[in-house]
């Protein structure tokens, strides 16, 4: 086929994955359980090319020109490129173009579902369908370990089998079971200091690392029966201890990472008194400074309006549970 278009969402963790066992395979330290997103997602178009020996990488801007990629997002698209054709034994020069419909690099996961999405319009491109088991490992093979999981929709535990960190992940329950919202509070849509991967490589330098990890397992299997059972009260409380305990571990590795600020500190201070105040509605934070809110359908509206008029968001994204990765017929070229 001529060219390939895909879609690949983003994801939020609800448990952390902080820390790996094998960076140089991505593989993670513990289990890891998120929700797939359906708004926040990754375009990729790619195309052989048609003239040149070396690939073209563009990114689609706002206005909807396609400009040569920046240097660092060029380095990390062209050494997941090697490990993709590596697999594939698969050397044409490609034209490749992406753009993400939410801010890039803020710790939304922007790698998630744009390492994902570069991965499988790849392997399409190959001969490969979106259910293929390698699908998840080929998306990690960037050193995004959360793009494992942008390849399933719906509720999805990585590694599928917990202790074996080489398993694929596993969908537990689709994203009809449980219609969560998730209403994102964007406090600061630049580019993080401190990337996830330094932040994982630092992980295990923290005093109190390695009493999370004896304690994830059990915080796993209560997470995924909250799911399955759509009992909100054990979900928040689980899912905010998990986001504070691995923003502990950030704050106490060495050096020390701080990815909140005083306006995230006021969104979960709010988020709690609104719980207080009888609606269903938590928050998470993943590697960096904007908020999760996540709530039930009947209580989005109630949520936002408490929440829509806080100083220092500058932006809110409404998302909620999404399906996955779909491939597209409409190109960015």
């Amino acid at each position: 086929m001529n060219k390939v278009s895909v879609s690949s969402p983003s994801n939020i963790a609800l448990i952390k994955y902080w820390g790996m066992s094998d960076a140089q395979r991505t593989l993670p330290n513990n289990a890891s359980l998120s929700m797939t997103l359906n708004q926040c997602v990754s375009y990729c178009t790619l195309a052989r090319q048609t003239s040149g020996t070396s690939d073209e990488i563009l990114w689609k801007t706002a206005s909807g020109s396609l400009i040569p990629a920046q240097a660092s997002m060029r380095r990390g698209i062209e050494q997941h490129l090697q490990q993709l054709r590596q697999h594939f034994d698969d050397w044409q020069p490609l034209r490749i173009a992406t753009v993400n419909s939410f801010p890039t690099g803020a710790g939304i996961a922007s790698s998630a579902s744009g390492f994902s999405a570069l991965a499988l319009a790849f392997a399409l491109r190959c001969g490969q369908s979106f259910n293929s088991p390698d699908l998840s490992r080929l998306a990690r093979l960037s050193g995004s370990g959360s793009a494992a999981r942008s390849v399933i929709g719906g509720f999805v535990q990585w590694p599928g089998h917990p202790g074996q960190p080489h398993c694929p992940p596993e969908q537990f329950a689709p994203a009809q079971h449980w219609p969560l919202h998730d209403l994102i509070a964007v406090v600061d849509a630049g580019h993080k200091n401190i990337s996830s991967r330094e932040g994982h490589r630092l992980a295990a330098s923290s005093p109190f690392y390695a009493a999370r990890l004896t304690q994830l397992p059990e915080r796993l299997n209560t997470l995924r029966e909250a799911i399955l059972n759509r009992d909100f009260d054990t979900l928040a409380d689980t899912v905010e201890r998990e986001a504070v305990e691995m923003h502990m571990i950030a704050m106490t590795s060495k050096p020390a990472i701080f990815y909140w600020q005083p306006v995230t500190l006021e969104i979960l201070a709010r988020v709690r008194q609104l719980r207080r105040d009888g609606l269903q509605v938590c928050s998470t934070v993943d590697a960096g400074p904007n908020v999760h809110v996540l709530c039930t359908p009947q209580d989005v509206s109630a949520v936002y309006t408490a929440l829509r008029k806080l100083p220092g968001v500058e932006q809110w994204i409404f998302d909620q549970a999404g399906d996955g990765p779909r491939q597209l017929a409409r190109h960015l070229f």
